[in-house]
């Protein structure tokens, strides 16, 4: 509805990016690691979960351009500061064969089958259904609140996984 041009779309995308790529290596040197260690995997995980439930929330009060740039620049960070290495972490409990063969399935069939059922959805329900920003994102918010959850029992396995496993827990006592 902001009527923008393709060159004003353009600019804006490239705005986007630049702030993302700005912030991602900032983010991920000075808060991940701290994050990793006092907060735990669970939790760092599901940062970007409640990024969009807050920017889901922000959609649904305000469904103006400015807040949707905003929104994308601090998903689009915390995905790639905060949440891919959370995620990685969660690998390292597992055997190699295992972790290669469910990245590979976790990397393209689930994030970019999602992403093309995210968008199938969106136009279902803003084209077919006629919902407005507002009520898709007020839709959104819950989801992102159960992804929250998830983040946390995948934190918690992950953590008795490697308090199980004789190797973690010689490199823990190495640590310590």
């Amino acid at each position: 509805r902001a009527g923008l041009d393709s060159g004003a779309r353009t600019q804006i995308f490239g705005a986007v990016d630049l702030a993302t790529n700005l912030l991602q290596p900032i983010v991920q040197l000075l808060v991940t690691r701290f994050m990793l260690q006092r907060l735990g995997v669970g939790i760092t995980l599901g940062v970007v979960a409640l990024v969009f439930v807050v920017g889901f929330l922000a959609m649904a009060a305000s469904p103006v351009l400015p807040v949707l740039i905003a929104f994308q620049i601090a998903q689009r960070t915390g995905q790639f500061a905060v949440s891919n290495p959370a995620r990685e972490t969660l690998f390292t409990v597992v055997g190699r064969e295992d972790k290669y063969k469910a990245k590979n399935v976790i990397d393209n069939a689930v994030f970019r089958g999602s992403d093309m059922a995210n968008a199938w959805i969106f136009n279902l329900l803003h084209s077919g259904a006629s919902l407005s920003l507002s009520a898709i994102s007020l839709i959104g918010a819950p989801l992102a609140a159960g992804w929250f959850v998830l983040s946390l029992a995948l934190g918690r396995a992950q953590a008795r996984k490697a308090a199980s496993d004789p190797a973690n827990l010689q490199a823990q006592r190495s640590q310590t």
